[in-house]
């Protein structure tokens, strides 16, 4: 497994490297190439040729006997250099054995590193298993790798950048969304109140709409419409995080004010990104938000679309008023009109 993903490590840094360099050589090298690129099968740079540019295989050994006037790049492979190496030397998985020179540093991530008598390397040997390095061979620092280290270094990162860059999406969105629709986000605020039926009705539409999706993308004619669909959930899925955040903030902050909407949207929204912090539940909790919070623009929509009939209050023994339609047949449209008993109808 790990031999996999080092050498999947590599063709990423063989694809960049191409992507760099010039066209590749032809299948049979001439003394002098600006390069030798071998996806699957062993690359050999024979004594007396001359590679201006990076030597790579992905799925291969590496001898060189000549002179590699760049780096060279090794995914699943060993390499041996007798010749000479202008460049760093990284390889994924595999020994390194060097009887040669080399001006650079030199990487092996899963296997050893060994250098013979009469080799010279200027710069740092390191490798995961311990380094076998005949004395005063190698100038700069040897050093035994900690992979899993490394590997967790680079998760932990990845992992703070991707925190940084949702808190900061969402929290943009969530201020054009209070600031451009103040009315919409009050709404939704009153909406989320109701926990257990926000919080259905969002799993509702969560789940349903997913499924809707899927079906539709087994299906060669319902593939645009299922993407779409999937592309309206990813809008919603922010947007419902956005509602969730402001309706935690409202139950701290009260005021209805342009301000008061923005300090009740962040208060919330601090919490809910502290608490994506915390490992595993942070998932959770993030997932529940967008999920209620989606609930919550439903039922806002909902109301929004089906306004409850105004009601008079009446007193005890009087008569419930009349509507205008009821003692004037020619009116028919507009919105209802109620006259007090025993008064005659409007003109």
């Amino acid at each position: 497994m790990h031999r996999k993903l080092l050498a999947g490590f590599a063709l990423g840094v063989l694809l960049l490297v191409a992507s760099a360099s010039p066209v590749g050589a032809a299948s049979a090298p001439s003394p002098r190439t600006d390069r030798r690129i071998s996806i699957s099968g062993g690359v050999v740079v024979a004594a007396g040729d001359v590679v201006n540019g990076p030597v790579v295989s992905v799925d291969g050994p590496v001898t060189i006997n000549g002179t590699v006037n760049d780096d060279v790049f090794v995914g699943d492979g060993g390499l041996v250099i007798r010749g000479r190496v202008n460049g760093d030397v990284l390889v994924a998985s595999g020994n390194v054995v060097i009887s040669g020179r080399v001006d650079g540093d030199v990487v092996a991530l899963r296997d050893r590193v060994t250098t013979t008598s009469g080799a010279r390397v200027t710069g740092d040997v390191r490798s995961r298993r311990a380094p076998n390095i005949a004395p005063g061979t190698v100038q700069g620092d040897v050093k035994k790798l900690n992979i899993d280290n490394l590997f967790g270094g680079v998760l932990l990162a990845l992992l703070i950048y991707l925190w940084i860059a949702i808190t900061v999406s969402i929290a943009i969105l969530g201020l054009l969304f209070l600031l451009l629709f103040p009315h919409a986000a009050d709404a939704t605020a009153a909406a989320g109140r109701r926990f257990w039926p926000t919080l259905g009705w969002g799993a509702l539409i969560s789940v349903v709409g997913f499924l809707v999706a899927a079906l539709f993308l087994v299906t060669i004619v319902g593939i645009p419409f299922g993407l779409a669909m999937l592309s309206a959930l990813n809008v919603l899925a922010p947007l419902g995080y956005v509602a969730s955040s402001l309706v935690l903030g409202r139950l701290m902050v009260k005021s209805t004010s342009a301000g008061g909407r923005i300090g009740a949207f962040f208060a919330g929204f601090a919490i809910l990104r502290v608490a994506a912090l915390i490992p595993g539940l942070g998932f959770i909790v993030s997932v529940l938000a967008c999920i209620f919070g989606v609930g919550a623009l439903w039922r806002a929509a909902w109301a929004a679309g089906h306004p409850a009939q105004e009601t008079l209050a009446v007193s005890p023994g009087e008569a419930p008023p009349r509507r205008v339609e009821d003692t004037d047949p020619t009116v028919t449209t507009g919105a209802p009109r109620y006259d007090a008993p025993g008064e005659p109808p409007p003109e």
